[in-house]
């Protein structure tokens, strides 16, 4: 920041002349061509770069032997990324098969991982919750509405027994049995 000798007002480095009074400040090539705002805004776009790459790389599956802060994180990032899809795919107005298929690879997807013991009954309720949201879609696309609403609250249910069980396996890391 610069501040005018004549009216004692900051000014941004990259200014040529003060804007409240018009006096010309003198130029340093070493610090001129470097504004706060270009810094700052630098900074935000290589955050923000980053953050999209981050959030971009896949996830490891959980190390299948033992049961680890690392392991909880991973299939809790997994699980909680399977519902926010399901979700999505449940929101459009029409399901078609091509969308009951993405349903049901979400489910079988998350039988075929392997997990710790610590975190099987996790596992079987995320199963279950996923069966659940594809019977949801399936039986919303043939009009049986009063099916699919049972089979939302047996979901609900699912998901919250699934939330409880990783609530259980994170008070009792790392010395899960």
């Amino acid at each position: 920041m610069k501040r005018c000798e004549v009216c004692d007002k900051l000014t941004d480095n990259d200014t040529r002349f003060c804007r409240r009074c018009g006096t010309a400040f003198e130029y340093d090539p070493k610090v001129t061509p470097f504004s706060e705002t270009r810094i700052i805004l630098a900074i935000l776009l290589i955050s923000f770069v980053g953050w999209v790459i981050y959030s971009a790389i896949p996830l490891p599956l959980p190390d299948p032997i033992e049961c680890s802060q690392t392991s909880y994180r991973r299939f809790n990032r997994i699980a909680n990324q399977y519902y926010r899809d399901s979700k999505n795919v449940l929101r459009s107005e029409v399901l078609f098969t091509s969308e009951l298929s993405e349903l049901r690879s979400y489910r079988n997807d998350a039988e075929a991982i392997a997990v710790p013991p610590c975190l099987e009954s996790a596992k079987a309720d995320l199963v279950n919750y996923l069966d659940k949201v594809f019977y949801i879609g399936l039986y919303s696309m043939w009009g049986a509405y009063q099916a699919a609403a049972a089979n939302t609250e047996s979901a609900g249910i699912y998901w919250a027994s699934f939330n409880n069980h990783m609530n259980e396996v994170k008070e009792c890391l790392p010395n899960c049995p």
